[in-house]
C-alpha cells in the first residue's frame, strides 16, 4: 500500500488574508507620515529643478558662444536664447528670442519667504521683492558669468528655499532652518 503525498505549493487564503491586513496596517500608518512630509519634498525639489535651469542656462551660453537667460514671471520661469543679446524676453515681435524651456512651480510652492524668516541670504532684512534678480532674469553671458541675484521660494507650510546665482555664475541652494539659512 502507498500513500499519495499531497505537495502542493501556495498560499492558503487565511495566509493571504493576514498577509493584506498586516500591509493595509502599514499603509494607514505610512500614509499621513507621507503626506505631511510631501509640500517639502515639493519645495525641496522646485529649488533643485531652479538650480538646474541656473545651470543649463548657463552650461548653454558657454557651449553655444551666446547669452542665455532665466526669466522669472507669475509662478513660471523659462529658459531664454537671446540671440540678439537685447535682454528683453518673451518678445512676441522678436523672433529671435526663442524659450527652450518653461517650468512652473507645484502646487503648493510660491516665490516668497515662510512668516518665519527674519532675513534675507546674504543678511539685512526680509526681502521685499523675492526675484531679485533685474527684470526678474538671471543673464548668463558667453564666459560663464551670470547677473548676481536670489530667488526665494516657499510653501504652504512656510519653509523656505532661497537659490543664488554668483556673478561667477555658481549657483547654490539655500534651506532656512528656523534661525539663518544654510546652504544644503
Amino acid at each position: 500500500m502507498s500513500k499519495k503525498l499531497n505537495n502542493k505549493s501556495g498560499f492558503t487564503l487565511i495566509e493571504l488574508i493576514v498577509t493584506l491586513s498586516i500591509f493595509g496596517i502599514m499603509m494607514v500608518i505610512a500614509i499621513p507620515s507621507f503626506l505631511t512630509y510631501l509640500p517639502t519634498m515639493r519645495l525641496k525639489g522646485a529649488a533643485r529643478d531652479i538650480s538646474s535651469s541656473f545651470q543649463f542656462a548657463r552650461m548653454k551660453a558657454v557651449s553655444e558662444n551666446n547669452t542665455f537667460a532665466v526669466k522669472f514671471t507669475g509662478s513660471s520661469y523659462s529658459i531664454y536664447d537671446d540671440n540678439d543679446s537685447d535682454d528683453i524676453y518673451a518678445d512676441t515681435t522678436d523672433p529671435l528670442d526663442i524659450a527652450i524651456r518653461t517650468s512652473t512651480l507645484s502646487d503648493g510652492i510660491s516665490f516668497g519667504v515662510g512668516t518665519n524668516v527674519s532675513s534675507g541670504v546674504s543678511g539685512g532684512g526680509i526681502p521685499t521683492d523675492f526675484i531679485t534678480f533685474g527684470g526678474d532674469a538671471c543673464d548668463f553671458s558667453p564666459r560663464g558669468t551670470a547677473d548676481s541675484g536670489t530667488v526665494y521660494i516657499t510653501n504652504t507650510k512656510n519653509e523656505s528655499y532661497a537659490v543664488t546665482v554668483s556673478s561667477s555664475g555658481r549657483v547654490i541652494i539655500y534651506v532656512w532652518d528656523g534661525n539663518s539659512w544654510e546652504s544644503s
